[in-house]
């Protein structure tokens, strides 16, 4: 009796090994892996933080939402702030198994500056045996540099995104060339593509190139980003989630009033005006989090219809995205007071016609600025978005989070 019991014992544990063993083969087969990442929070305050990574998700369907792929995109978007060798997104992609990462545009000249994104490039193979390029592009260094984003151009994308995304679809051939990738390599190359704020901006219309010059395996997810184009469409770019808030005053500019938007499909975190009494609930679980990140809480807007205000109060100052006013408008937002006032000398008739209109709104405007700065920060930094992602204590509570989107 004692000996059978010894050999059920035995085949028990065995099983148990073999079933160990077994799970962490699968794992690695499939590229299942925990990620760090050191990012900056946009609050003066570095982190370090873990993400979950799979391979596999880059051999399924990329027109499905998939949370855990968000949560690693926006942990690489933050990563992306910190340059350098071997330090932020370059150690992250390295961690994750990727080779070939390579870094443009981090400490570009003055000129380039404003023409030009940095990012990153690298790559590996999945277990179906394509590979995956990432993509991963930095945002712009302070908040208040949102103004800049009213610059549009003339084009059908908003032309200050446009030539950074050309500058970088450059690039990406000649690493590509570089690399040897050609032929069929080349032909089933699966991306991910992401950034947060400007990087978001250039992130969207280079996922969308990608998709509309007919590639299949483009995987976006873009955070905080602002609108960048005036032909918004989400058919055809299903592939590409853009991650915004209606508090993030970034991402309501340039205004949807004047015809402009992103590609794809936007996906709101939430706000009491969309959740309603589950707001208080989601928010103290966001709040913690962010406080762990940053070591600070996240500060709410004093006025509660802040954003609201300062839309409405763009949006009389500039009825549309033409003319002289968009430019002093520009010029006014961004403090550029010098370039004003050669603005009015340059054009006197629009000068003119909106000069009083400009003073009343600007005496609106610039107060509320001010006061809500701390606000606008929480609302739109990397550990404002990081944190709204990551709070969630079950994938129910996860998937929940964009649900009114996505069956939309």
């Amino acid at each position: 009796m004692q000996n059978t019991k010894r050999r059920f014992l035995a085949m028990m544990l065995l099983c148990a090994m073999t079933a160990t063993l077994l799970s962490a083969t699968a794992q690695a087969s499939t590229g299942e892996r925990t990620g760090t990442a050191q990012i900056s929070t946009g609050v003066s305050k570095i982190a370090d933080v873990t993400f979950p990574w799979n391979d596999g998700w880059f051999t399924q369907d990329n027109a499905v939402y998939r949370h855990e792929l968000a949560s690693a995109s926006m942990a690489l978007s933050g990563a992306a702030y910190l340059g350098g060798v071997d330090t932020g997104v370059q150690a992250a992609l390295t961690g994750l198994g990727f080779t070939g990462v390579q870094a443009y545009n981090y400490h570009p000249s003055a000129e380039k500056a404003g023409r030009a994104a940095a990012y990153v490039f690298a790559r590996k193979k999945l277990p179906d045996s394509t590979w995956l390029t990432a993509v991963v592009i930095r945002g712009t260094g302070e908040y208040m540099e949102w103004a800049s984003n009213l610059n549009m151009g003339s084009g059908p994308d908003h032309s200050g995104f446009a030539k950074a995304r050309d500058e970088l679809l450059a690039n990406l051939e000649k690493y590509f060339t570089a690399s040897g990738v050609t032929g069929k390599e080349r032909e089933t190359m699966r991306f991910l593509i992401t950034g947060h704020s400007r990087g978001g901006a250039v992130a969207g219309l280079t996922a969308a190139a990608l998709t509309a010059g007919g590639g299949k395996g483009v995987y976006a997810y873009t955070f905080a980003a602002p609108a960048v184009t005036f032909q918004p469409s989400e058919e055809g770019y299903e592939n590409i989630f853009n991650i915004v808030s209606r508090e993030d005053l970034v991402t309501r500019v340039p205004l949807s009033d004047w015809g402009c938007g992103r590609y794809g499909v936007d996906l709101h975190l939430p706000t009491r005006e969309r959740w309603g009494d589950a707001y208080d609930a989601a928010f103290e679980k966001m709040d913690r989090r962010y406080t762990a990140l940053t070591g600070q809480p996240y500060a709410p807007y004093q006025n509660p219809s802040a954003v609201d205000q300062m839309v409405s109060a763009i949006r009389q100052l500039a009825p549309d995205a033409s003319g002289a006013s968009l430019a002093m408008l520009s010029a006014l937002l961004g403090g550029d007071l010098e370039g004003l006032s050669d603005l009015i000398h340059r054009n006197g008739l629009a000068a003119l016609l909106l000069g009083r209109r400009a003073v009343a709104l600007s005496a609106e405007l610039t107060p509320l600025l001010q006061q809500e700065s701390a606000g606008m920060v929480s609302a739109h930094c990397m550990a404002g978005y990081y944190s709204w992602l990551t709070a969630w204590d079950t994938p129910e509570e996860a998937e929940a989070l964009f649900a009114e989107d996505l069956a939309g």
